[in-house]
């Protein structure tokens, strides 16, 4: 279950889709994390240059952060993380 704020035809438990912008997402090495309730363990697939910042990619999933986070937490392909992204950050859209 995600939790976020519904577009106004999206009804609970109906077919959606979940969008956020890239830059809404933290990222973690490990699974404790705070307030945010959208946690979801994700391995790396790519990492690409995005103007200022690094592109973070796992599967259909992506995270803006900036170079100095990509050194700190020491990304590559392969690493295992968690993606953390704020319930007010998430929209659903019907399907």
């Amino acid at each position: 279950m995600i939790a976020d704020r519904l577009e106004e035809d999206a009804h609970p438990g109906s077919a959606g889709a979940a969008t956020f912008p890239p830059s809404a997402v933290s990222i973690y090495t490990n699974a404790e994390h705070g307030s945010p309730r959208n946690t979801f363990q994700v391995t790396i697939t790519d990492l690409e240059p995005h103007g200022d910042l690094i592109r973070v990619r796992a599967g259909n999933l992506s995270a803006d952060i900036t170079p100095a986070a990509l050194a700190d937490l020491g990304l590559a392909p392969g690493s295992v993380v968690y993606f953390v992204i704020k319930a007010t950050a998430i929209m659903i859209y019907p399907a």
